[in-house]
């Protein structure tokens, strides 16, 4: 990818990123602002994501819980602004959304507490989502909790973006209740 197209690669996700609290504050009475949250993460204007699952595993109280789910075939159509302007619709679409209810299902034994590692979790949760080629995304969050996105690793043409801006973006999740 030449230099021009990494700069308004990195502009883009970096507006999508900027936008976020805000958007997310309009909805602070929501419990289910992660959907809302994860849908922008996964719009191809930021990170173009497929098919992702964001869990949080508590060693503490030995789970590991999917939370959302998001796989392109299924998502919102109805555009993406209207998320925002119209959250009864788009949440009413999530809990219609076969893949999400999937991730929303996944309740297990803390993989971390039992000492499985980042990459068997990953090959696991894979597998349990029917995903061929899992990539992951870890990060650390309040409470002794851990944040995992799993995601189908594709090899698209401006999908590129650093770990860091990834993470920080990421890390928005750990602001929004879990439900």
């Amino acid at each position: 990818m030449d230099s021009d197209k990494i700069l308004h690669r990195r502009h883009a996700i970096l507006g999508c990123l900027t936008q976020l609290p805000r958007k997310m504050l309009s909805l602070k009475e929501k419990e289910n602002i992660t959907e809302f949250v994860m849908h922008e993460l996964c719009k191809p204007e930021c990170f173009n994501l497929e098919k992702a699952a964001y869990f949080v595993d508590n060693p503490d109280f030995d789970c590991l819980k999917g939370i959302v789910g998001i796989w392109r075939p299924e998502v919102y159509t109805d555009g993406d602004d209207d998320i925002w302007q119209d959250p009864q619709s788009f949440s009413a679409h999530m809990q219609g959304s076969p893949f999400n209810q999937t991730v929303r299902g996944v309740m297990r034994p803390s993989l971390r507490k039992n000492n499985y590692s980042d990459n068997e979790v990953v090959e696991i949760i894979g597998r349990t989502l029917h995903m061929t080629n899992p990539g992951y995304y870890a990060w650390d969050m309040k409470h002794d909790n851990h944040g995992l996105l799993v995601y189908e690793k594709q090899c698209k043409d401006g999908d590129s973006c650093d770990l860091d801006t990834v993470i920080n973006g990421l890390s928005l999740l750990a602001f929004c209740p879990i439900f």
